[in-house]
């Protein structure tokens, strides 16, 4: 494309830039449409104008950051190829992380968030997401081509309104931007958000649930849950509250039982990988065992799967926690007891933040979470660092014995392999895939190619937990071998579970579905008598119940955490369970989904399939005694501040 004869005006620099973005803003709206991909096929005539209206509303607004820096590069820039070059790169990145924000929605149902920036920001999430080289190279392809096109758009239009300009003919007036912000942007924002405040009014769900895959959108405060006299009792997160915690320390009698202790978590290991075809190992070391058979993590993450049974507490919890940087009774009261401690993790312990909360009592050396390979730089898949886990947790327990180190002993093991990306060294079950590819995950969203790849993904999945249980049963093994079994209480769970689309969704953190939050339990050892246990039972029943194994006044139990003991469970029980921002209560009513904050979003219902039901009201009516309770227990260990 030939230059122009001289640098172009500010004028047509400036109708250039407009132009650009509003092709950002058309180009978005149509990558925006994706968020949609699940929207009912029954939807009437005026529910899809409206969430038309609502897609082109959103994404308006989120190109108002990016119009801004057009503003500001147009202004503030002089070369005029630099202006071109800065607004090509600025609305590339917009349209890619759009395009990005619906692959998040579509795998995981929400927008870019606190837990997104967290993992993209936190030393140690590597551990966790692993993108992979596939990703970052495509990513960067289409980023080129899109510079490259709106470039050459951008250069474009500057010649022909320079043109323009030269003949004393203004801009189109359909292009102009105030007739294009007056009489159409402006509009249309505010009848949809018009629309949207009456249906929130009026309590119009449907309208209200046919927008909600859209981001940007106000959320309805939570109005008539509970009587006017207890509204408060819904802030399960007060933004002004410091820790109470405990109330009171755990009374242990001083002659009780010291059993060694351990903790074997494997991440992301569902209830229905518990079989002795998945994890023969395992189901063989349960038979000695006590295995509880209606257990849930205490979220659908590791941050509140592991929070949960470290603390008894609910997942709400967190954000005061690791501000205050305070570490659990349950460890607290082992150091106290002399217990030699001792963590051992595949995963980083920086993320999610455990050395800033669960583990900030210990020395640094205390927290095995880093390994090396063979040319000594870090290793990062996961199987190979579940080897050299179970390599130093033997190599300690020797140690301690070389040492004739009689004291008790705590060491918590989480090992990595189902984890996503699910790495492993092969296994039976094919087909699998090669790599887990986050964007043809969020492309492939129905038909034959949906179940073919639902196939492969959990095939790959059940491989990696097939290997998984040889490495904890090398580990269990090597107790017994030591002839330890009959003086350490075992327990081997999951922190989560992970779903394969049974309610359409990938992996966790995503919803509060049994898939992502039944898990095995299992303990076993000194004190406890083998068999199944039915009742239901949540992670935040193990701190109570291990502290009171080694001699805790169990009436204390209400001092220091919300669990029961898993030895007597109640025959009924409501359940919660967490998420990043919000809290789930698990109920014969449905799964109950409320935001931590009380004008942060509106309280949802759902099934056990994560169907959003529709007759909120009336059972919030029946739920009324769970729901003061669960808001009750949220700020049982929090004062309010001055």
């Amino acid at each position: 494309m030939p230059d122009v004869a001289s640098p172009p005006s500010t004028a047509a620099r400036g109708h250039a830039s407009f132009q650009l973005w509003l092709l950002n803003v058309l180009v978005g709206t149509f990558v925006g449409s994706l968020w949609l991909f699940d929207s009912p096929d029954d939807l009437s005539f005026g529910l899809r104008l409206y969430v038309s209206l609502a897609l082109v509303s959103s994404v308006a607004i989120l190109a108002l950051l990016p119009g801004a820096l057009f503003w500001t590069i147009a202004r503030f820039v002089k070369p005029w190829r630099v202006v071109g070059l800065a607004h090509s790169l600025t609305g590339s990145l917009f349209l890619a992380l759009l395009y990005t924000d619906t692959i998040i929605y579509r795998l995981l149902r929400y927008h870019f968030n606190g837990a997104v920036l967290n993992v993209a920001f936190t030393s140690g999430s590597e551990d966790a997401v692993h993108l992979g080289s596939h990703v970052w190279i495509t990513a960067t392809v289409v980023v080129t081509i899109l510079v490259s096109g709106q470039y050459a758009f951008w250069r474009w239009r500057v010649r022909c309104m320079q043109r323009r300009i030269d003949r004393g003919q203004p801009a189109a007036l359909i292009l102009q931007p105030r007739v294009v912000c007056l009489l159409f942007f402006l509009p249309v924002i505010g009848i949809e958000k018009s629309v949207y405040a009456a249906a929130d009014i009026s309590g119009d769900r449907e309208l209200l649930y046919a927008s909600r895959a859209l981001p940007l959108f106000p959320k309805p405060r939570l109005a008539h849950i509970l009587d006017p006299e207890s509204q408060h009792q819904l802030e399960v997160l007060p933004e002004r509250a410091r820790l109470a915690y405990p109330l009171e320390r755990p009374r242990i009698d001083p002659a009780g039982p010291r059993p060694n202790i351990v903790v074997l978590v494997i991440d992301s290991w569902r209830r229905d990988m518990f079989t002795p075809e998945f994890t023969p190992n395992l189901h063989r070391f349960a038979h000695a065992a006590r295995v509880w058979q209606d257990h849930l993590a205490g979220g659908n993450g590791t941050r509140y799967g592991l929070f949960t049974m470290l603390y008894g507490l609910h997942g709400s919890y967190w954000f005061p926690f690791i501000e205050a940087r305070r570490s659990p009774v349950l460890i607290d009261t082992l150091q106290e007891l002399d217990y030699d401690v001792r963590v051992f993790s595949s995963a980083s312990m920086n993320f999610p933040e455990f050395l800033d909360t669960a583990w900030v009592g210990l020395d640094r050396e205390q927290v095995v979470d880093s390994f090396a390979g063979p040319d000594g730089e870090p290793l990062t898949i996961s199987y190979e660092k579940d080897e050299l886990v179970a390599d130093a947790f033997a190599e300690w327990i020797d140690a301690r014995e070389r040492k004739a180190d009689e004291r008790p002993f705590f060491s918590f093991v989480l090992l990595d392999g189902p984890h996503q990306p699910y790495y492993n060294p092969g296994g039976p079950y094919e087909p699998v895939i090669e790599k887990l590819d986050y964007i043809e995950l969020g492309r492939t969203t129905e038909g034959p190619e949906l179940a073919a790849l639902v196939e492969r993904v959990f095939n790959t999945y059940k491989n990696s937990v097939v290997y998984t249980d040889r490495i904890a049963g090398r580990m269990l093994d090597g107790l017994a071998e030591r002839g330890l079994d009959d003086e350490t209480i075992v327990v081997v769970t999951g922190d989560h579970g992970e779903e394969f689309q049974e309610c359409g969704y990938w992996g966790h953190t995503s919803n509060f579905s049994p898939e992502q939050l039944e898990v095995p339990f299992v303990m076993r050892g000194p004190g406890i008598t083998p068999g199944v246990e039915t009742r239901p039972t949540a992670h935040i029943d193990l701190p109570s119940t291990l502290l009171e194994l080694l001699g805790a006044d169990p009436a204390g139990r209400a001092d220091y955490c919300l669990g029961q003991s898993l030895f007597d469970p109640p025959v009924e029980r409501d359940r919660v369970v967490a998420g990043w921002s919000e809290i789930g209560l698990w109920t014969d009513a449905g799964i109950f989904r409320i935001p931590l904050e009380v004008d942060a979003g509106r309280l949802e219902v759902y099934d056990d399939r994560w169907q959003l039901l529709t007759d909120v009201d009336d059972r919030i009516d029946l739920e009324q005694a769970a729901l003061g309770k669960l808001a009750r227990e949220c700020v049982r260990f929090l004062r309010p501040t001055e």
